[in-house]
């Protein structure tokens, strides 16, 4: 039975943008293959049970890949041995994959870098879906060991934390395209129509607010005393977005 499942696992540093993106991406882009994807994500620092990042989930909404039940988990709690495909944004990342929690060196990569030695492999027609994507991966690792050039540079895919709202948006549109071709070389899965694109502009990024109730009856003047309130009364959670 597990030969049939197909494992990956992307790690960022605070699992609430690059890899729960990359994880609803390729989500969507295999939804409905013969074969079951199992994608999990983990992050390298110490957060667990956060949610992700308010940009990426009004990304993920535009996307039509919603991130609102995710939330974090830290790499240090997770056993990556058995994972088929362990893929991070940074070097650090498949680094602590590797010494952390197991990974396998021929299985871990770094997303850039996958996507640009896969784009070699040219499988054999007869292959199943599971039996393609560990053929495509084994294809990679060989690639790499032989030709460094064939990695290229720059293979790190920046941190959103801290970058302008113009700069998240970018990260975001790489990990689209990036998904888009791994589902292509991996799983035979082409056509960006499956993905809804990252808008090229998004006037505000979004805010997220306590603001208090306001009831008028509480306003300068009202003759009404405290057991005149209504008891459900109270702080009420915002969650919007601008426009």
């Amino acid at each position: 039975m597990a030969a049939r499942v197909f494992s990956i696992c992307f790690i960022c540093s605070g699992n609430r943008f690059r890899s729960p993106l990359a994880q609803a991406f390729l989500e969507r882009l295999t939804l409905g293959l013969p074969a079951q994807i199992r994608i999990f994500t983990a992050g390298t620092l110490e957060s667990q049970g956060a949610p992700a990042m308010p940009e990426a989930r009004q990304i993920s909404v535009l996307c039509g890949v919603p991130l609102s039940g995710h939330r974090s988990q830290r790499l240090s709690t997770l056993s990556l041995e058995a994972t088929d495909l362990v893929i991070g944004f940074e070097e650090a990342h498949v680094r602590h994959a590797i010494v952390d929690a197991g990974a396998r060196r021929a299985h871990a990569f770094m997303f850039r870098e996958l996507v640009r030695l896969v784009r070699n492999f040219r499988p054999a027609p007869d292959l199943m879906t599971v039996e393609r994507a560990r053929a495509a991966v084994t294809f990679a690792d060989g690639l790499r060991r032989r030709d460094a050039a064939a990695v290229g540079e720059h293979t790190g895919v920046p941190d959103p934390l801290g970058r302008s709202w113009k700069a998240q948006l970018e990260i975001a549109r790489e990990i689209r395209e990036l998904s888009l071709e791994l589902a292509q070389h991996l799983f035979g899965v082409a056509g960006s129509e499956l993905l809804l694109p990252v808008p090229e502009k998004i006037r505000r990024r979004p805010r997220w607010a306590w603001r208090p109730f306001r009831d008028r009856s509480l306003r300068r003047g009202s003759r009404k005393t405290l057991q005149d309130i209504p008891e459900d009364v109270g702080d009420q959670r915002i969650e919007g977005t601008r426009q």
